[in-house]
């Protein structure tokens, strides 16, 4: 650089060099001749076995099987389901709906000799899951208790009921069926008849002047109808109904001698009890399935596990060998995705929109896992993609708790379907060593750090 400096001449005619010119090459020559490549920079300050070491695999062990659930939670929903479906994998499920009515007005006279002409349920139709091609039967049952709309109720509620059916109504559900009533557009209503025994209608429209006074006395003196459907041998469907619409109502039709064409409204409010209840015979289901799922299998989970709606089955997932993950090395972890694929290529009448999942506790309850209340609930995850057909959670803090606490016990996560009240789409997942393509079993990505 001296000698190059040298041959630099400033002023005069001689000048080869601007003077601007000369300080920038000097700057730039001062720069390169200091600079060192920058990936070896630290390289002697940082000694090897000081360095974090970034590990991944997708080989932890995951174990699964799949239950019968006991029930769930049914008061007051926000649509109630009727029907009666036949899937070839899961056997036979029956929805049914125990509904409480109330008066139109209070202190109503029918006038004199009033004589019933019809009685008809309608229920304003909201969704449905199966095979709506397939006829049903409904049948309507008087309720013998009341129940109280304060009370929480679950999918396996028994009421005493009366022997007498009112409605057995064929039908054969519409529910994508359009009304349009003033210029507006709803779902198509389902009409029920309730005159094929009068005895109900004759009580109604009899009932003294105490039980129609109010609400509460005519409760006690109407509990209610349950509602249910023949079980089907094959399709079928499971109908949702919005029975807090104000077109779903119960109107007994009449004549006095004053007057024909009357009617009055008993209407099925907020202020009412709901209940649905849910009945399965999965023995009815395939032989794989009714061995893990009934007889209580649980090894089968290798080669499947199933996820059902409306409190039908649910599936635990377990990680036995996590806790010597900490015995061989300390780790970090900084993800783990759990990945669960569908079995089907195409799951029958459509795979669960999201799936949700608990930690189960040792007195058998279930609680949120610390990644579903610290993380976004985007990025926890458990919507189903269609593109891969499956599932995904991260569940990074729960395995990181069980490797830092070794006093934890590990009951697993409990999975279920995300609103499974409502919602009664099942899906079938390959296990955790299935034999037809074990590219697809369930497994666990993990990415993590080594922590010397």
């Amino acid at each position: 650089m001296t000698k190059l400096l040298g041959k630099i001449r400033f002023g005069g005619k001689n000048n080869l060099v601007p003077f601007y010119h000369t300080i920038t090459i000097i700057f730039i020559l001062l720069i390169v001749s200091c600079s060192k490549p920058a990936g070896l920079i630290g390289v002697i300050v940082q000694p090897e076995d000081t360095k974090l070491k970034i590990g991944y695999t997708d080989t932890l062990t995951v174990r699964v099987y799949s239950k019968e659930e006991d029930s769930v939670r049914t008061d007051e929903l926000s649509v109630s389901q009727l029907g009666s479906n036949m899937d070839p994998v899961f056997g036979h499920t029956t929805a049914g709906v125990y509904l409480q009515f109330m008066l139109e007005e209070a202190d109503h006279n029918f006038g004199p000799n009033a004589q019933v002409d019809s009685m008809v349920l309608y229920l304003l139709y909201s969704d449905s899951y199966g095979d709506t091609n397939t006829p049903q039967t409904i049948r309507a049952y008087e309720m013998e208790e009341r129940l109280d709309v304060d009370s929480v109720y679950y999918s396996n509620l028994e009421v005493q009921l009366g022997s007498i059916d009112f409605a057995d109504y064929e039908y054969i559900p519409r529910p994508h069926d359009t009304l349009f009533i003033n210029n507006d557009s709803l779902p198509g209503i389902q009409k029920v008849n309730m005159t094929a025994n009068m005895e109900l209608a004759e009580k109604l429209i009899t009932a003294p002047d105490d039980a129609m006074a109010d609400n509460d006395a005519f409760k006690d003196f109407f509990k209610g109808l349950y509602l249910v459907t023949d079980p089907v041998s094959e399709g079928g469907a499971i109908v949702s109904y919005d029975v807090f619409s104000n077109f779903s109502e119960m109107i007994l039709y009449y004549h006095n001698d004053d007057a024909d064409s009357l009617s009055f409204d008993y209407t099925i409010t907020l202020l009412n009890s709901t209940v649905n209840k849910y009945v399965y015979d999965h023995s009815a289901g395939d032989i794989s399935f009714k061995q893990q799922v009934v007889d209580g299998d649980t090894s089968l989970g290798q080669q499947n596990f199933y996820l059902q709606g409306l409190g039908g089955v649910a599936s635990v997932i377990k990680f036995p060998f996590i806790k010597e993950w900490d015995k061989l090395s300390p780790v970090a972890i900084n993800e783990a995705k759990l990945i669960i694929s569908g079995s089907e290529t195409d799951p029958l009448w459509g795979a669960p929109p999201q799936l949700s999942m608990a930690e189960i506790q040792d007195d058998g309850t279930f609680g949120y896992l610390v990644d579903q209340v610290e993380e976004l609930e985007i990025y926890f995850g458990g919507d189903y993609k269609s593109s891969t057909n499956s599932y995904t959670f991260r569940i990074t803090r729960y395995l990181q708790s069980l490797i830092d606490n070794p006093d934890k016990k590990d009951n697993g996560l409990y999975l279920i379907t995300t609103g499974a009240s409502i919602h009664a789409n099942r899906f079938v997942f390959d296990g955790y060593k299935p034999t037809i393509d074990t590219a697809r079993r369930v497994k666990v990505e993990l990415l993590f750090t080594e922590l010397n």
